[in-house]
């Protein structure tokens, strides 16, 4: 039987007879075995067993079944969990801020609001910034609103003056994309201006089209990403709906130069794209 192996992170697969290191860009195609041996590069991941023969999801992969393709994901999964607590008083009112090895939580007397937590150590601040409740790390900023229960992520080098955030991200993605944005916390936080920079804003074959539409549209780079459609498409998504479109996924997989696997907090989309010449002429969005 034939089996088609995605991973999240970079980690090495032995079979009984053979081994491949793989990471987030590579397709292994499975035929003819029993088992399957993951030894991920990460340390803290513990290595674990496949079989093949008795295929059921768990905590270390899920499958997918797509017409007569059946594909095994390997996903990110921590051991153990250790919460560190403290509690921020707003003029009365309390917010309880938990933060794990896999969550952030934040906690007052009507809600509580629980993400996924980024990769990072025991190096984080907890502070307030007007009437939100802070969670710095060294690249990421959580920031929960006790006026309005909303939480804003913020990823990057940052940079905190007051009640102003200053944010520079670089995406190390294939057009070297670098963004620098400036927000201001009052009642609510606006973004007050946003500048994109790339090393590169030429496709270089028409395959890489969707690829760098989608590292595009994972970077919020929203106009960039429009101009990978056909005058079509465009009329049809302008790039307002781009993010509405696609969701807002974390990550993304390639399966083929038109087929990808989008991965979000809500689930699994199967993207699919048609070209015409240089351009994408069509996209297809279905739940896995």
């Amino acid at each position: 039987m034939k089996f088609f192996l995605k991973t999240e992170y970079p980690c090495l697969v032995k079979t009984e007879t053979d081994q491949c290191e793989l990471d987030e860009n590579d397709v292994l195609e499975i035929v003819d075995e029993n088992f399957l041996f993951v030894y991920p590069e990460n340390s803290r991941q513990i290595p674990f067993l496949i079989n093949l023969n008795f295929l059921q999801e768990n905590d270390f992969f899920s499958v997918i079944r797509r017409d007569e393709n059946t594909i095994i994901l390997l996903e990110k999964f921590q051991t153990f969990r250790v919460t560190h607590k403290e509690m921020l008083n707003f003029g009365g009112k309390r917010c309880e801020v938990s933060v794990s090895n896999k969550t952030i939580s934040f906690e007052n007397d009507n809600k509580k609001i629980e993400c996924l937590c980024p990769k990072h150590d025991d190096d984080f601040k907890i502070f307030k910034i007007k009437d939100f409740a802070c969670v710095q790390f060294e690249e990421d900023l959580f920031a929960y609103s006790m006026k309005n229960d909303q939480l804003s992520h913020f990823c990057g080098d940052l940079e905190i003056d007051g009640d102003v955030v200053f944010l520079k991200k670089q995406f190390h993605d294939s057009l070297n994309r670098e963004r620098e944005a400036k927000y201001d916390f009052g009642d609510v936080i606006k973004m007050e201006s946003e500048d994109f920079k790339r090393k590169s804003t030429s496709v270089r074959h028409a395959d890489l089209a969707p690829y760098q539409l989608l590292e595009s549209v994972k970077a919020k780079d929203f106009d960039f990403a429009s101009s990978f459609l056909s005058d079509k498409l465009k009329s049809q998504i302008d790039s307002n709906q781009i993010h509405e479109f696609f969701g807002n996924f974390s990550s993304f997989l390639p399966l083929s130069p038109t087929e990808f696997i989008t991965i979000s907090q809500n689930g699994k989309n199967f993207v699919s794209f048609n070209m015409r010449g240089d351009k994408i002429d069509d996209i297809s969005v279905d739940n896995l």
